[in-house]
């Protein structure tokens, strides 16, 4: 099992879709796992930058307080 798959069990990915991944030969496998990884990074990085952004909305003196009761 190739660490782009052993990646993508430990992010919590649904049983069906490691057991789709899994059944494909071993380099299609990899493949899609690494486009799989590869596409939640980017997605990580426009959530957090979108969140930055909603937090510039906020005035200055409020932004830690709502960051704080936002995201913990």
């Amino acid at each position: 099992m190739s660490d782009s798959i052993s990646t993508l069990k430990s992010k919590g990915l649904p049983a069906e879709a490691m057991a789709f991944i899994e059944s494909l030969p071993a380099d299609q496998g990899s493949r899609l796992a690494d486009a799989v990884l590869a596409a939640l990074a980017t997605k990580d990085t426009r959530v957090e930058k979108a969140m930055n952004n909603a937090l510039n909305v906020v005035p200055g003196p409020f932004r830690r307080p709502v960051k704080k009761m936002l995201f913990g």
